[in-house]
C-alpha cells in the first residue's frame, strides 16, 4: 500500500479545521487514520496466511482506543514492558507477548493473572526465573543470531554484542536447557532489527533461529511448536520508497518453509508498518526567521518532545512536509525548529518548502508510530491533542492540561 498522499491530508486537515474539536490552545494536534491500520492488518494477514498469529508492537502506538480496535480486529499485542502488558489486557487482546530484556521478579509473579500471554525469555537465566515464578504462560527464548540486516545502528539487536537475547553462539547449553524444561518452553523468538529494507538478511537470520528448532526438535519431537519472527518490516516515508510485506512474506515461505507447512506456529510482532503511515501531525508555524534572501527557520510548536528520534539522530528519520494553506509555490532552503530550549530541538534543516509566515500550518507526514509514542517530557510541554476517523472523526486522545503537568512532576 502507497503512502497517504498530500491531496488526500488537506483534505483530511480541511476536515479537522471545520469541526468543533479544536481549541485556539491547540497549537498542534495529530491525525490518526483507522482505515489505513485496517488495510495494513488485512495486508498481513493476506501475506502471511490463516494459520499465523499476529501481534501489533505498543510502543509504536500505545493509545487505548488503537489498541482496542487491534484487539477488535483479531490481532494480538506485543509489549516490551509489563505496563504495555497491562495496556494490552485492558484492550482485550486475545494473545499477548511480552517481551523485554529487563523483566523483574514481581512482574513475572504479576503475569500469572494475564489470560493469553506468551513470554519470550531474554535469557537462560531469565528462562531460569520465569520457569519457576510463572506457571501460566507460554514461555519461548529469544534467541540473537548474530546478523547484521543492513539497519540504523539504533535500530539493529542482533550484533555480536546485542543486549537482546540468548547467544546461538551458546547453542549447546540452550539445547541443554531446553530439553530440561520438561515441555515448558515450547518455542523460539528471534527478531534482528527495524526499518531495514534488505529482506533477504532478515530472512536469513530468521533462517537460523528455525534450524536451531529443527536441532532440537530431532532429538526431542514437538519441543518447540512455536517460532515467533518478531517485527522489523519498514514503513515508507518518502517518495521512492516501496515496501511490499507480501513480498517479504514470499521470501519468508521460500527460505523458511516450515513456517508455513504446520511444522510450527507462527507468530508475528509488526508495529511501525501497521501505524506510521496512519497519521500526521500538524503544528502551527509560531516565527519565521531569516537572515539570508533564500533560507528561512521556522519556530514550530512541536520538536524533540515529539520526534525524540528525529531530533537526536539527524538525518536518519526523513518526514515529508506540507505547508497549509499552501500560498506560495517557490520552494526555499527551510530549517524546521521546535519550541524546546537546547541548540539540537529541530525536525530537520535544508529542506525545501515555500515561504512560509507565522499562522500558517506545518504537516508533518508518516507520524503513527514511533512518534508520540516517544513523547519527552523535556520543558514540560504539554501532549498535544490526537483526532482519530473511522467513521466520524473524535478525541484519541485530549490535550494535557497545566494540570496534568503539574501532577506528573508531584
Amino acid at each position: 500500500m502507497s503512502r497517504v498522499d498530500a491531496h488526500r491530508i488537506n483534505l483530511q486537515f480541511e476536515k479537522v479545521s471545520a469541526s468543533s474539536l479544536l481549541d485556539e490552545i491547540d497549537t498542534a494536534f495529530i491525525y490518526y487514520d483507522f482505515s489505513i491500520l485496517e488495510t495494513r492488518i488485512r495486508q498481513v494477514a493476506s501475506a502471511f496466511g490463516a494459520s499465523a498469529h499476529h501481534t501489533v508492537a505498543v510502543k509504536s502506538n500505545p493509545l487505548s482506543k488503537v489498541l482496542t480496535y487491534i484487539a477488535g480486529k483479531g490481532c494480538g499485542l506485543e509489549c516490551a514492558s509489563f505496563e504495555e502488558v497491562l495496556l494490552a489486557q485492558r484492550a482485550g487482546a486475545p494473545l499477548i507477548a511480552w517481551d523485554s530484556p529487563a523483566k523483574t521478579r514481581q512482574e513475572m509473579i504479576a503475569s500469572n493473572e494475564v489470560d493469553g500471554l506468551l513470554i519470550n525469555a531474554d535469557s537462560l537465566r531469565e528462562l531460569g526465573a520465569l520457569l519457576e515464578l510463572n506457571q501460566q504462560a507460554r514461555i519461548l527464548l529469544r534467541i540473537n543470531p548474530h546478523a547484521d540486516t543492513g539497519a540504523h545502528a539504533s535500530m539493529s539487536v542482533a550484533g555480536a554484542r546485542s543486549k537482546f537475547g540468548e547467544s546461538i553462539v551458546n547453542r549447546a547449553q540452550i539445547i541443554e536447557t531446553l530439553l530440561s524444561s520438561s515441555g515448558r518452553v515450547s518455542g523460539l523468538h528471534v527478531h534482528t532489527s527495524s526499518q531495514t529494507a534488505d529482506f533477504i538478511k532478515m530472512v536469513g537470520a530468521i533462517r537460523k533461529v528455525v534450524d536451531l528448532a529443527l536441532e532440537i526438535n530431532a532429538i526431542a519431537p514437538d519441543t518447540i511448536r512455536t517460532i515467533d519472527i518478531g517485527g522489523g518490516f519498514p514503513a515508507e516515508y518518502q517518495a521512492g520508497d516501496d515496501f511490499d510485506i507480501a513480498s517479504y512474506a514470499d521470501a519468508l515461505r521460500k527460505a523458511c518453509p516450515e513456517l508455513f507447512d504446520g511444522s510450527f506456529e507462527l507468530v508475528t510482532e509488526f508495529g511501525r508498518y501497521y501505524h506510521a503511515n496512519a497519521a500526521w501531525t500538524a503544528t502551527k508555524v509560531h516565527d519565521v526567521k531569516s537572515t539570508e534572501s533564500q533560507h528561512q527557520v521556522l519556530i514550530v510548536h512541536v520538536g524533540a518532545d515529539l520526534f525524540l528520534r528525529e531530533a537526536y539522530n539527524p538525518g536518519v528519520w526523513h518526514h515529508d512536509m506540507l505547508l497549509q494553506p499552501s500560498e506560495n509555490a517557490d520552494l526555499m532552503s527551510t530549517d524546521v525548529g521546535g519550541p524546546l530550549c537546547f541548540g539540537g530541538d529541530y525536525l530537520a534543516k535544508n529542506i525545501q518548502l515555500p515561504k512560509a509566515k507565522p499562522g500558517q500550518w506545518l504537516i508533518i507526514q508518516d507520524t503513527g508510530a514511533n512518534s508520540f509514542a516517544l513523547w519527552s517530557r523535556h520543558c514540560s510541554r504539554a501532549f498535544p491533542k490526537i483526532i482519530g476517523e473511522d467513521s466520524e472523526l473524535a478525541i484519541l486522545r485530549d490535550r494535557d492540561s497545566f494540570e496534568d503537568i503539574l501532577n506528573f512532576w508531584s
